[in-house]
């Protein structure tokens, strides 16, 4: 919980400086973040892969092949984010448009993106490292090194944006910079742990050679986790697209309003993060009742501060966004957004647990499907039916506008969260899903 608040602190940093310079700039990362986090989705989506295959074989006893199955993740992730670091900064400028970038962000997107794409590989590094000490329970290592580029960001942000001292005011591009550099930072310090025999995890060179037999692993468990964090992913760029046919206002209110959401779901990353590693070596332990009960403490537990939190932020909604910007058309619609999405916000975290505890053991695939269908099948059909006068597809809608939006995102969660929880009951994901690999 401790590593999702200065994570949340990463992007809110951003928000609170940019927002000083007016709604347009709050809007270019807003734009940008879509692009990044379908790139981050395939890291994150093989990563997966490494939680189950470290996390099961420490929970057999089998430290060695935990720490072979380290390097193959490792060293597959590093030859993907080069390929994704090149592609995408050739294609930003036709991904943008394709988004239905407002004109006037437009030009402020494609610099923040092209920036923050170069540091993809240092990204991937870090993506990993936090990742396979996830499967083996450090929860911590990974929390010092986030201190370390939070404290990096915060620190650049409003000397870079604003031109403070020797440096010339970059705006837009100072914040790029800034994230840019803090997630260099985070790699370059992730890559030294792992190769200097600093954490439980030990890698060298020869570890990164790739081999078939760890690739089938890596491929048929992460596979469906990256299929379906990528489907996501475009599923947000889509949504953007949607939030942006009805201007710059809601594209701000809703970049303003999405970090502020970030902020409640704090504990429910926290929670999701340890069920998935705690159920993951339980399964490798064959304790698969002690799994359930983990699941089932993690949901209460969550449910509790999610609601909470979220009846709280109802209340102060609209000081909340006056904090963040004085725009009063942006601070309007951002309240409205928050009321609407943030009586659902419980659900979600009861949607989380199930999925981080399902990835945790393996089962990606049945992951996969819960995930696609909560935000193509419930999430960005809702939005756009509720929001539109006509869908292509069925001929009609209810044309709300920007409200239907906020009501389809928010009715997502609960479904979602009830579908996930028939699958729990089926028992299905307490199979083990390691294999001996020679």
């Amino acid at each position: 919980m401790i590593s999702s608040s200065l994570h949340i602190s990463f992007n809110i940093v951003d928000t609170f400086w940019l927002a000083r310079l007016g709604a347009t700039e709050v809007g270019a990362p807003t734009a940008a973040w879509p692009v990044i986090f379908a790139f981050l989705s395939a890291g994150m989506g093989l990563s997966t892969a490494g939680v189950a295959l470290v996390a099961q074989h420490m929970g057999a006893g089998d430290r060695e092949r935990a720490n072979e199955a380290a390097g193959q993740v490792f060293g597959f992730l590093m030859v993907i984010s080069l390929v994704f670091t090149v592609g995408g900064f050739l294609g930003a400028p036709y991904i943008l448009r394709w988004m239905q970038t407002p004109s006037d962000i437009y030009p402020l997107a494609l610099t923040y993106l092209r920036i923050v794409l170069l540091s993809m590989p240092f990204v991937f590094a870090y993506t990993s490292f936090r990742f396979l000490l996830k499967g083996m329970g450090d929860m911590v290592t990974p929390l010092f090194i986030k201190v370390v580029f939070v404290s990096v960001n915060i620190v650049l942000d409003p000397i870079l944006i604003f031109g403070w001292s020797v440096f010339p005011e970059l705006g837009v591009t100072g914040a790029a910079i800034a994230t840019a550099s803090s997630r260099v930072t985070a790699g370059l310090v992730g890559m030294y742990l792992l190769f200097n025999d600093r954490v439980d995890i030990q890698l060298s060179l020869k570890d990164l050679r790739l081999k078939l037999e760890w690739m089938k692993q890596i491929v048929r468990i992460g596979a469906p986790a990256t299929v379906a964090r990528v489907m996501t992913a475009l599923a947000f760029i889509i949504l953007f697209a949607l939030v942006a046919i009805f201007g710059e206002t809601p594209v701000a209110a809703y970049g303003i309003g999405r970090r502020i959401i970030h902020v409640i779901t704090i504990a429910i990353w926290g929670f999701a993060d340890a069920s998935m590693s705690m159920v993951g070596q339980n399964i490798g332990a064959e304790n698969k009742k002690r799994a359930e009960d983990i699941i089932k403490k993690a949901i209460l537990a969550s449910s509790v501060i999610m609601f909470s939190t979220g009846a709280l932020v109802i209340a102060f909604r609209t000081g909340i966004m006056n904090f963040f910007i004085d725009e009063a058309p942006v601070i309007e619609e951002g309240a409205r957004y928050l009321l609407i999405y943030s009586m659902s916000i419980g659900f979600f975290g009861i949607f989380r647990i199930f999925d981080s505890s399902y990835r945790g053991t393996g089962h990606t695939m049945p992951a996969m499907a819960l995930e696609i269908f909560r935000i193509w099948g419930l999430r960005l059909f809702l939005s756009a039916l509720l929001a539109l006068p006509a869908l292509p597809i069925i001929g009609f809608g209810f044309d709300m506008g920007i409200v239907g939006v906020w009501i389809g995102m928010a009715l997502s969660n609960p479904i979602a969260a009830g579908v996930s929880y028939l699958y729990f009951l089926t028992g299905k994901w307490k199979k083990k899903t390691i294999r001996s690999s020679s």
